[in-house]
């Protein structure tokens, strides 16, 4: 073949390659936020919207949701998605769809363990299935409230980065005050953690303690990334941009293990 023919599919090979990758890296992240039954002072439904809302900025994410955890927790279904987001606790009274089966928890923990999906815990997620405890959960979501969680009336508090380097905190804001929240004490955090955000706790004010509590950091379960975030109690406090700016970043992490900055 002559030698301007080989340069040319050269070329033309080059730039297939290129636009495949061009086309791959903007493919969207592809989101399940899993959820339920609404609880006493948690509002499912309205955070869970929420959160879809601060992930349909940009199109960086496809966001779908799942009230029905019971029919849509399956190997096959969780195979579609990157990053699974977790704003649930099961309820006594809570409908037969919302409640996960042995074969819903046997797949959910295989795809983050096993399949590498991302996971991303939200606020009181990590309350769920304690009462009996499920230690191998509490093990999937790096921990957070469970039992021995608590914290005293809402308020406005300071946010701010910890000296940890993380894909997740490098470009967020340093330090924000928050919105009015409820900002959690004593809570679990597996062996691996880091901590990328903690929350000073006023001991002036009800039930504090006068440290700083972490509120947001990540680990590793199995193959799967592990975002856990305890902020975002009401959509109030999540219409906060700066939480939502680490929502963002903590959504894409677990899902890529990367933060695509010029994408925020």
């Amino acid at each position: 073949m002559p030698r301007f023919l080989i340069a040319l599919a050269a070329l033309v090979a080059a730039s297939a390659s290129s636009s495949s990758s061009a086309t791959f890296a903007a493919e969207p992240v592809k989101v399940l936020i899993i959820t339920g039954d609404n609880i006493k002072n948690h509002d499912w439904t309205g955070t869970t919207e929420a959160l879809k809302d601060l992930l349909s900025e940009g199109g960086r994410f496809k966001v779908d949701v799942t009230p029905a955890p019971s029919k849509d927790l399956t190997d096959a279904n969780l195979a579609k998605y990157d990053v699974l987001v977790l704003n649930y606790k099961e309820t006594p009274q809570g409908s037969e769809e919302s409640r996960w089966s042995d074969a819903n928890k046997a797949a959910f923990l295989k795809a983050v363990k096993e399949g590498g999906k991302g996971l991303v815990v939200h606020h009181f997620a990590s309350a769920a299935f304690t009462n009996p405890n499920w230690k191998e959960y509490e093990q999937a979501i790096a921990g957070g409230w469970r039992t021995q969680g608590y914290h005293g009336p809402a308020h406005e508090f300071s946010v701010k980065k910890t000296e940890v380097k993380h894909p997740v905190s490098d470009g967020a804001p340093a330090k924000f005050d928050h919105a009015i929240d409820e900002l959690y004490s004593a809570s679990l955090r597996t062996r691996g953690s880091l901590v990328l955000a903690t929350a000073y706790c006023d001991p002036t004010k009800p039930q504090g303690t006068g440290i700083d509590e972490p509120v947001i950091w990540v680990n590793q379960y199995g193959k799967g990334r592990v975002f856990n975030n305890v902020l975002g109690h009401d959509t109030k406090a999540m219409s906060d941009k700066n939480y939502q700016e680490w929502m963002r970043r903590g959504i894409e992490w677990a899902a890529t293990g990367q933060v695509d900055t010029a994408s925020k």
